[in-house]
């Protein structure tokens, strides 16, 4: 009964708080036991490694409970992020995180359902396919560089992208046909019959041709031939119509609140 109840929006936040708690687990990365949040660092200054997720704290402890989790990383001194979705928020922490200097970024919450093939419209000279464990680091590498996360940053990230257990978390990387090089990667990660997709991104040389548009109907396509009845993913401005042309749907609004003592 309980499924039949799920909206979409609970779906979504049900696949980014199990992506968020597998990500905490990766050797790569320094964790805290929060019995309230999934908290998370490196010694990299990138947000993505540095986060406060899934963090459920009630109104009335909101004061004294989010400088704790906060003071920990103003004493790293590093870039980090607190996300917040509509069950993780409240007007009380979005007026402490905004008192604590943290910036707010937001970003559509999308939601679809899976049936049919959709045509991802690969460009004839680009080949897309699930990268197996021994491909994952190209692909990897090819993600970041997208996100623009400098080489020397990037092993970090690689050792925790390289740790999410394979059966529920899939690498895509398109390339060229001609050359064998990597022009654009992705990612799905499988929570029972949802997937989340993920780092959909082309490198800077690609971009403009329909890879990212290809990725995520390619993603579709495979989880939809394995039984998954829907996907979700948060994504930005830029991409967002190309996944409503795909069929997804904004739910809400994830809500990045993010501290950078660089600007």
């Amino acid at each position: 009964m309980r499924d039949l109840l799920t909206t979409a929006s609970d779906t979504i936040e049900a696949d980014f708080a199990a992506l968020q708690s597998a990500i905490s687990r990766s050797p790569s990365l320094s964790t805290a036991d929060e019995p309230d949040a999934t908290v998370y660092w490196s010694s990299e200054p990138l947000t993505l490694l540095n986060v406060v997720a899934n963090a459920r704290i009630a109104p009335d402890s909101v004061a004294t409970r989010a400088p704790g989790l906060l003071a920990p990383f103003f004493r790293r001194g590093l870039p980090f992020q607190w996300v917040t979705t509509p069950s993780t928020t409240t007007p009380a922490l979005e007026a402490r995180l905004a008192q604590a200097g943290l910036l707010a970024r937001e970003y559509p919450a999308m939601h679809t359902k899976l049936g049919a093939p959709i045509d991802p419209e690969t460009p004839d000279d680009v080949f897309i396919d699930v990268a197996w464990p021994d491909g994952i680091e190209p692909a990897s590498r090819a993600v970041l560089q997208a996100l623009g996360h400098p080489a020397a940053q990037q092993d970090v990230t690689l050792g925790v992208l390289d740790t999410l257990d394979p059966s529920d978390n899939l690498f895509f990387v398109a390339r060229s046909l001609r050359t064998g090089e990597v022009l654009g990667a992705s990612t799905m990660h499988t929570r029972g019959a949802s997937v989340m997709l993920a780092n959909i991104s082309t490198t800077p040389a690609a971009r403009g041709r329909g890879i990212g548009r290809a990725l995520g109907a390619t993603m579709m396509n495979r989880a939809a031939s394995i039984g998954i009845q829907t996907a979700t993913m948060i994504t930005n401005s830029r991409a967002y119509p190309t996944y409503v042309e795909l069929g997804f749907r904004t739910q809400f609004t994830c809500v990045t609140w993010v501290w950078d003592p660089t600007r």
